[in-house]
């Protein structure tokens, strides 16, 4: 396989994808809401509704004792803002990548079919492995560098209104670097080539994005189980969960290079 026409592929998509209003709308959006608006929401009620950490007490009790540091002086208010920004939006914030990977790998093949430029694509000297994996890095970059502005986006609300809450410098913590650095690369490229083989095989963009969006169903079962404390992404949660995440990659990635055919894909064309 040639690298460099499987970049020019993808250096090819991401041009495509970042010019196109029905792309960029909603990598705008959902971030808004997910990144800022709920963090953002959620600390200013503990910090300007004294009694607001009183509703919580159920919330925070669902959490182990060992989930939150010894943190001197530390308030009700203050244990909700640690346990909410450290843990409960963690699951939350696993929608950004889930939701941008998503998108923009239902772009790839389903996306050109309706621009009408796939079939000129296919009929070029590329081989079959070098137009998925091409394909695959088109929406995996764009997807981990987002996120991870999205990120530091979320540390900066974290350190300007977290911090005076919690009474201390505490973010971030070692469960979100393992997220960063880990969950998030191996969820995103599970997504990408689930989405990719089924925008492979659908008559359109939107086709595509519907089927693939109802792999985000996990994710919110993820975030509901933090949200009830059943579980507690802790560094070696999220490190173990991104093993298991990595594994699956291995093994669909081989499959789907393995198995690709362009000659199935011209059958699906319009």
């Amino acid at each position: 396989m040639r690298w460099d026409r499987a970049w020019a592929i993808a250096s090819k998509d991401m041009r495509e994808t970042f010019s196109t209003a029905q792309l960029v709308v909603p990598l705008i959006v959902v971030p808004i809401v997910v990144v800022i608006g709920y963090p953002t929401l959620f600390l200013l009620a503990l910090r300007l509704t004294p009694g607001a950490a009183s509703g919580l007490q159920g919330f925070i009790g669902g959490f182990p004792p060992s989930a939150i540091p010894d943190i001197p002086g530390l308030t009700s208010a203050g244990r909700a803002a640690y346990i909410a920004t450290v843990y409960l939006f963690a699951g939350f914030f696993l929608l950004v990548p889930v939701m941008v990977s998503t998108v923009v790998a239902a772009n790839s093949f389903a996306g050109e079919k309706e621009r009408r430029t796939l079939e000129g694509l296919l009929y070029t000297p590329v081989s079959d492995s070098e137009l998925v994996v091409g394909k695959i890095v088109a929406a995996f970059l764009p997807t981990v560098v987002f996120t991870w502005v999205c990120f530091a986006i979320y540390t900066t609300i974290v350190a300007l209104l977290g911090i005076p809450v919690v009474g201390q410098p505490f973010f971030p913590t070692a469960n979100w670097w393992a997220l960063m650095v880990l969950l998030v690369p191996a969820v995103s490229l599970l997504v990408i080539s689930i989405v990719v083989l089924v925008s492979a095989k659908a008559r359109g963009f939107q086709e595509a994005n519907a089927i693939g969006g109802s792999v985000i169903l996990p994710v919110i079962g993820l975030a509901a189980a933090q949200t009830s404390g059943l579980m507690v992404l802790s560094a070696g949660v999220v490190a173990v969960v991104a093993v298991l995440f990595a594994v699956a990659d291995v093994g669909l990635l081989s499959l789907i290079v393995r198995a690709f055919k362009r000659s199935r894909i011209v059958s699906y064309l319009p």
